[in-house]
């Protein structure tokens, strides 16, 4: 009997540890939209401030470097870790958050990188505090970092 409870503790500990490890490495490499646009192009995050205060989108930055595709799944991954987040402190459902990720993805495949959109209404540039990239062009209603 004692060995059966050291070996289901034993088992529990080791899928335990397995879902930490899962967990960790499920995350984004980069915390924000900057930062991606910089670790997959080379350049510097100042390099990267300095174009976008410029007006250039962070997906035309990434786009002219032949990088779109990979800077759109860095976007992606930091919006999932962002809701994964709010689903872990109960602001948001699995639902919810899967249903966000999607409209995320869906707009990412007709997304250029130039900030403009696809449809009207819709871009995937900026991201930011704004909301104007990968959301509806509002200030704080868009799918990127919302000012609450």
């Amino acid at each position: 009997m004692k060995n059966k409870k050291k070996v289901i503790t034993g088992c529990a500990l080791a899928l335990a540890l397995s879902a930490a490890t899962m967990t960790s490495f499920a995350a984004a490499a980069y915390k924000t939209p900057a930062e991606a646009v910089s670790g997959i192009t080379g350049k510097t995050i100042d390099e990267v401030t300095a174009e976008r205060k410029s007006g250039k989108t962070y997906g035309s930055m990434a786009a002219d470097a032949g990088k779109l595709s990979e800077f759109q799944q860095a976007v992606a991954d930091i919006h999932e870790d962002r809701l994964n987040e709010e689903v872990a402190d109960g602001t948001l459902t699995q639902e919810q958050a899967d249903a966000q990720l999607a409209a995320i993805r869906e707009r990412q495949a007709a997304c250029d990188g130039n900030g403009t959109g696809a449809g009207i209404g819709t871009g995937c540039g900026a991201g930011g505090c704004s909301g104007t990239g990968m959301g509806y062009h509002r200030r704080g209603n868009g799918l990127g970092y919302r000012n609450n």
